[in-house]
């Protein structure tokens, strides 16, 4: 793939070139596609379909209405109840099915407080009288003590021993992502004798899996940093990366693979741990990092699965030999990021937090501390105070109930999809394509075998911008969907497979994903038909003669796959009808390919 220039010289990767113009296209399509915008918008995240809990929505409008913190809101509700603030919150616990105990969380507010030697209730009195007006934001832009206080007792409920101070707030996960990629790849600030900025930029690669969120490309490049996508996220293959680790930095994995929805296994993490702090045990100086992205924290989709976080682990839960490793914790070595945007669906927000004990041998300051210094400069001021208790309501309030009603949902869409799928293919008389089996989430990938696609369709974004546009936009056609490229599926540096990969959300309304299947098969009945139109034979020609009793009719026939005007152009061809059988094949055949090429630069 080529790659395009930037006003420095510099190139950019050929996978953000791809990412760029994969987003171009999709942008240019929704400008065409009519009707449906729900079913035809299927590489929406259902973020944008689920909501958040209500208690999380009133949080955010008390905040913006009376400036208080989450305890302002909380207070209020108690009077509402005629109950005690300090009773009030022990409704909130692990225990009742929440995420935070909210009793433990604000005593630990309460010993850090300069009131920790009034009685709790007193101070609870206090602190819900707090005012956090939008002016004074930006000294705590990186999060209010309140919000990192909370959050870190939600990475204890992940088993994760997190601090306040070992918290961050951003703007979501992909603002966090960048901070830290910032940390990794640039050095702490340095000033020379002049006042001059003297630290190096220390581009670097990031390991990633097969399959892995699309948003991460840009991060690195930013920095002349790239990622390298390996076959599998397990402990051999990190190892045999790390054999030959050139300028690697870090390991990304997601709990709960976005694209796919497979939740990683406890025994797979534990194995990825063992690779890192038995590397990091022999390389103190110069340590690989984790990037846990647990943004999917719930929505599963079946039972008996948990969500593992690797941040949990040491060398001695690892039961290793060695008394180096046996003293490490992976608190040590992880980022662990999460957001209400996914699971909480409160995307709206764009809220997420970061927790981690990790520091670059050397700095001043650890990782966390500097991913604040970077967000401090690069937006995370932007933030409203409101929509950052918000956030936090969604994770004090949000049931584990309401996340599994959601579920529920998702698996009755899932078993929809299913039902259509069999239907297309059950027409078709083969199986054409399938959809995956999701442990969590509410995205599909359907695969589509090579062998049953045109010549043309050389890549998931051919595939997908034929869906886009294989009706030509006509009215109430076409469909967006997100190309298996974009997550690393067809990385160049591994082997190619049999099969694309389209991703869609199953996040809609029943009848809006019964739109998506119908547009769908359209594009899919048309692929086969010029599929077959690529194969065809001499004898086969013949026979199909013969049934539509003649070459016209046979052409005329396959109006379902090429426009009536470009079949009177060919029936009128001269001496179309002198032609062999062979001679007439190799015409319907280019005419086929042209057909797909069409599509494609239609739709781009």
């Amino acid at each position: 793939m080529t790659k395009a220039n930037i006003p420095n010289g510099r190139s950019l990767p050929g996978t953000v070139v791809h990412y760029d113009e994969i987003g171009r296209i999709m942008a240019c399509a929704a400008q065409k596609i009519t009707g449906n915008a729900n079913a035809f918008n299927a590489h929406v995240g259902g973020q944008f379909f689920l909501t958040p809990h209500p208690m999380a929505l009133e949080a955010q409008r008390h905040q913006a209405m009376h400036y208080t913190g989450l305890l302002g809101y909380l207070a209020g509700l108690a009077e509402d109840r005629g109950v005690a603030l300090v009773d009030l919150l022990k409704e909130f616990s692990p225990a009742n099915g929440y995420f935070i105990d909210l009793t433990a969380a604000y005593e630990e507010l309460w010993q850090r407080s300069p009131h920790h030697e009034l009685d709790f209730a007193v101070f609870l009195e206090i602190q819900k009288q707090e005012k956090i007006f939008p002016t004074g934001y930006l000294d705590h832009c990186h999060g209010q003590i309140e919000s990192l206080v909370l959050m870190a007792h939600y990475f204890k409920g992940r088993q994760i021993p997190a601090t306040p101070d070992r918290v961050v707030m951003g703007t979501g996960f992909k603002n966090l992502f960048n901070a830290l990629v910032t940390v990794l790849m640039t050095g702490e600030v340095r000033v020379d004798a002049r006042g001059r900025d003297v630290r190096g930029p220390k581009p670097g690669t990031i390991l990633v899996p097969r399959g892995h969120y699309q948003s991460l490309v840009k991060a690195p490049s930013f920095h002349n940093g790239r990622l390298q996508v390996i076959e599998g996220m397990d402990e051999a293959h990190i190892m045999e990366a790390l054999e030959n680790r050139g300028d690697i930095k870090a390991v990304y994995f997601s709990v709960v693979a976005n694209p796919s929805g497979d939740v990683m296994p406890e025994d797979q993490i534990r194995g990825i741990a063992r690779a890192i702090l038995q590397y990091n045990a022999l390389h103190p100086n110069d340590p690989v990092f984790v990037v846990a992205d647990q943004v999917y924290n719930g929505s599963l989709l079946k039972k008996g699965l948990e969500i593992f976080s690797i941040a949990s682990l040491t060398g001695a839960s690892l039961g290793m030999d060695d008394d180096t490793v046996n003293s490490m914790s992976m608190f040590d070595y992880t980022v662990t990021i999460v957001s209400p945007s996914k699971t909480l669906g409160y995307a709206s927000a764009r809220i997420g937090f970061a927790a981690s004990n990790a520091r670059i041998p050397g700095d001043l300051d650890d990782i966390i501390a500097r991913m604040g210094n970077v967000l401090g400069h690069e937006g995370s001021d932007g933030v409203e105070v409101s929509a950052e208790k918000g956030a936090l309501g969604a994770y004090a309030f949000t049931p584990l109930s309401w996340i599994d009603a959601n579920s529920e949902y998702v698996k009755s869409q899932l078993a929809r999809a299913r039902h259509h799928v069999e239907t297309i293919n059950s027409s078709l008389g083969k199986e054409f394509f399938t959809i995956n089996d999701p442990d969590a989430g509410w995205y599909i990938l359907s695969s589509f075998p090579r062998k049953h696609l045109p010549l043309g369709i050389r890549d998931s974004t051919d595939l997908m911008a034929w869906f886009m546009g294989s009706a030509r936009f006509k009215k109430d056609t076409g469909v967006i969907v997100r190309p298996g490229s974009q997550f690393g599926l067809e990385a160049p540096n591994l082997e190619p497979r049999d099969h694309l990969i389209l991703r869609s959300t199953l996040a809609m309304a029943p009848e809006d994903l019964d739109e998506f299947f119908r547009r769908l098969t359209r594009g899919i009945v048309k692929l086969d038909r010029i599929k077959t139109l690529e194969t065809l034979t001499a004898s086969k020609l013949a026979a199909a003669i013969e049934t539509a009793q003649g070459l016209e009719q046979f052409i005329l026939g396959t109006a379902q796959v090429f426009s009536l005007e470009k079949l009177k152009d060919f029936i009128q061809k001269p001496g179309l009808l002198d032609l062999s059988l062979e001679e007439v094949c190799m015409l319907i055949k280019a005419l086929a390919l042209d057909e797909v090429a069409a599509v494609l630069s239609f739709s781009k």
